[in-house]
């Protein structure tokens, strides 16, 4: 689904291509000895994308934020960075400039026209001129190498935290017996087993869930799960769904949960939910699943 989604977006298919990797084995799950509850306490690490060039600078780093409770993945070039990028939805990209092939200038422009995920560069171009242009392209802090590790880590955390601030005026954990949301570890449960998403999927998620039954416009979708303008940005709600969707499928919530609304934006409809009764008249489906029961809303 996302590599149909990049596709038509008109990301080359080059960017988009990777071998897959041979499949694991496949163990019996054990059952669980009691209830399955989520873990409270249980934070999933977050994960960083790596790309750089220096394969003995690259190895430091990996073991610095290994170090620090991260998860790396490792790239050595522009276009293998941006591959797994798009592929792997890490939570933030550590970025360097000068890069095999396309440089990290042309590897942000590339994913920032499918993604909002937090990227800053780390490149030993110190001129203001570099500093201003890395900036002004859209990523979120610039860091001049040779640097302290120290500063690394700290400019991480603090643009994942202000990535993940979000004003919320709800409860922490919304929990309709099926569906499980907390709001202040990010973390999400169907039927108590763990719900992998991405900041970003979690906070439009979050949004549609606590407002159930209700259309959420696209401007009010930007605004949760990015602060962005209303203006712009709709391709980005949409490639988040479309996401969020894939994820849902095969879950009891399900991906038709999430109803568009055409030219509006999506509202969620809970399993729970009680279907509504068949319209007056009929009329083709529009969007995504059972989005033709709008009319009765």
């Amino acid at each position: 689904m996302t590599a149909r989604y990049l596709l038509e977006q008109q990301v080359p298919a080059t960017d988009v291509a990777t071998p897959l990797p041979a499949p694991a084995p496949r163990l019996s799950p054990a059952k669980p000895a009691g209830p399955a509850r989520p873990e409270v306490g249980a934070a999933r690490p977050t994960r960083v994308l790596l790309v750089e060039d220096d394969d003995t600078l690259r190895t430091a780093l990996r073991l610095l934020l290994t170090r620090h409770g991260y998860t790396v993945f490792e790239e050595g070039t522009g276009q293998s960075g941006l591959r797994s990028a798009y592929l792997r939805s890490p939570d933030l990209v550590l970025l360097d400039v000068i890069l095999p092939g396309i440089d990290g200038y042309e590897v942000l422009r590339r994913l920032r026209a499918v993604s909002d995920v937090p990227v800053i560069f780390l490149t030993a171009r110190s001129d203001s001129a570099d500093v201003v242009i890395g900036l002004t392209s859209g990523a979120d802090d610039y860091i001049v190498k040779p640097c302290h590790s120290i500063e690394i880590i700290a400019r991480i955390e603090r643009v994942l935290h202000r990535y993940r601030a979000a004003e919320r005026q709800d409860e922490a954990v919304y929990d309709d017996g099926v569906l499980r949301l907390d709001s202040q570890r990010l973390q999400a449960w169907v039927a108590g087993a763990p719900l992998p998403l991405s900041v970003t999927e979690f906070r439009v998620l979050d949004r549609l869930v606590r407002h159930a039954n209700v259309v959420q416009h696209f401007a009010t979708l930007l605004k949760s799960g990015w602060d962005a303008p209303a203006a712009v940005g709709r391709d980005r709600v949409k490639f988040t769904v479309s996401r969020l969707r894939g994820k849902l499928d095969g879950t009891p919530v399900g991906g038709e949960s999430v109803v568009s609304v055409r030219g509006i934006g999506y509202l969620y409809r809970s399993p729970t939910t009680p279907p509504l009764p068949p319209p007056g008249r009929t009329s083709p489906p529009v969007g995504y699943g059972h989005a033709h029961t709008l009319q009765g809303l």
